[in-house]
């Protein structure tokens, strides 16, 4: 009734049509994915492995905290606009580094890069339903006719989406746990003379193609890098595909430059808006 399922379509897509996606992709998207879910799962990793169990004596006995993964995760990847295999591996390949034992995956209309995405991350089920809806099925699982639970009920539920998307986990937090109520995507970028325009322009762009509702920031110290970072742009999205040209393009709309007299200012400006991407190009970013 929604548009999520074709005629003859099936709700739940198999591992092995996911892996057969994965199978008989390019060489070169499968050499993407295979990088891409290698640095996101390293990175998972290593942010687990920093979250220790602990305990301290206190007076008449002990306190402390023990970290274990819950049951089931469910992980919303969007795919209105066009596919975003990025968010399937980033939630599910995080969920597994995690320790949850069941991994499900919904996501929209999936085309084969993202069945590809979902067999490399090791999901588990796949629904292939988006929206409001596909959140109330991780939240309260999916029953069948034989009275068996062909999706469980998900522990918790992560993933970026939509407006539609954000006000069902709204409804069903505290039945089950959610990451956050995400606003619109966003990225600020701070950066001096020795970024280069071309990868700042790129990752405005990235942010940009999200959503016609995003918006892309550069706080900089340097005129002439917003100058280059302008043009940069402007020469990357002429060379994008639709639709993403088209939402980036009306992102930049809203997206803006502020210059700053210190990057200790750039900084300032950047804790006032508070974004949801940070980045920092600047010399030792890391002080």
């Amino acid at each position: 009734r929604l548009g999520d399922i074709v005629e003859g379509g099936d709700i739940l897509i198999s591992k092995e049509t996911c892996r057969e996606a994965f199978d008989n992709l390019s060489e070169e998207d499968r050499t993407s994915l295979i990088n891409i879910h290698g640095r996101v799962k390293r990175f998972a990793e290593a942010q687990r492995a920093s979250v220790q169990d602990m305990c301290i004596d206190i007076p008449g006995g002990k306190a402390g905290h023990t970290v274990s993964p819950c049951r089931a995760a469910g992980c919303y990847a969007p795919g209105g606009r066009y596919p975003l295999p990025s968010s399937v591996i980033m939630t599910a390949v995080t969920a597994r580094a995690a320790g949850c034992k069941i991994v499900v995956l919904a996501t929209p209309r999936p085309v084969p890069i993202t069945l590809a995405a979902a067999h490399i991350s090791g999901a588990d089920i796949l629904v292939a339903v988006g929206g409001a809806q596909a959140i109330a099925t991780m939240a309260y699982g999916l029953e069948v006719e034989d009275g068996s639970m062909a999706v469980p009920p998900c522990d918790v539920i992560v993933g970026p989406g939509n407006q539609w998307v954000t006000a069902a986990k709204s409804i069903v937090q505290g039945y089950c746990g959610i990451d956050m109520l995400a606003g619109p995507s966003e990225v600020l970028v701070i950066c001096d003379d020795t970024a280069s325009p071309e990868v700042v322009a790129a990752d405005l762009i990235a942010q940009a193609e999200h959503d016609v509702i995003a918006r892309a920031i550069v706080v900089t110290t340097c005129v002439e890098m917003e100058k280059k970072i302008n043009v940069a742009v402007r020469r990357q999205l002429s060379t994008l595909p639709e639709p993403n040209r088209s939402t980036a393009l009306a992102a930049m709309k809203q997206s803006f430059a502020v210059i700053c007299t210190s990057v200790k200012e750039c900084v300032e400006v950047s804790d006032i808006i508070a974004p949801e991407h940070l980045e920092i190009h600047t010399r030792n970013g890391w002080d």
